[in-house]
């Protein structure tokens, strides 16, 4: 990697975790604070954990298309 790519993506990656640290806190504040909008943001929390567990598991499908597509042409190429 180029030096000036490293530093580009050491400026992304700090501004994603601080972004990450700033989001994580400001909820948690909000769900120790009782507000009227627990309830959605639990939900929402909750929306969010499935679609990340769903991401997971359709990355796992895709690989194992990508697997037998590959080995299809591979098979019609010999």
């Amino acid at each position: 990697m180029t030096l000036k790519f490293q530093n580009a993506f050491h400026k992304l990656l700090k501004l994603a975790t601080i972004f990450t640290a700033i989001i994580t806190g400001w909820t948690s504040i909000i769900l120790m604070s009782n507000t009227t909008y627990n309830l959605e943001i639990k939900e929402l929390i909750t929306k969010m954990y499935l679609n990340q567990k769903n991401f997971i598991f359709n990355i796992k499908d895709l690989s194992l298309l990508l697997v037998k597509d590959a080995n299809d042409r591979f098979t019609e190429n010999n």
